[in-house]
């Protein structure tokens, strides 16, 4: 496991919280990419304020670039 920062909503509308998490070691499948920065977009808004249902809380800014 590591210790990452990711952007969580934990409410509807409410703001983009900042916060240190746990992330799980990459499966055989998966490749690790140290992010280095992240847009957020139209959709994050949209699951920001559930105009479609994403599960609360939730980490998003999936624009990144980073180092594979």
């Amino acid at each position: 496991m590591r210790k990452i920062k990711a952007a969580v909503i934990r409410q509807q509308g409410g703001p983009f919280q900042i916060e240190d998490l746990m992330q799980d070691d990459p499966r055989s499948d998966e490749v690790r990419v140290r992010i280095v920065a992240v847009g957020m977009c139209h959709t994050d808004m949209v699951a920001r304020d559930q105009l479609y249902a994403v599960p609360l809380p939730v980490a998003l800014g999936h624009e990144g670039s980073g180092v594979v």
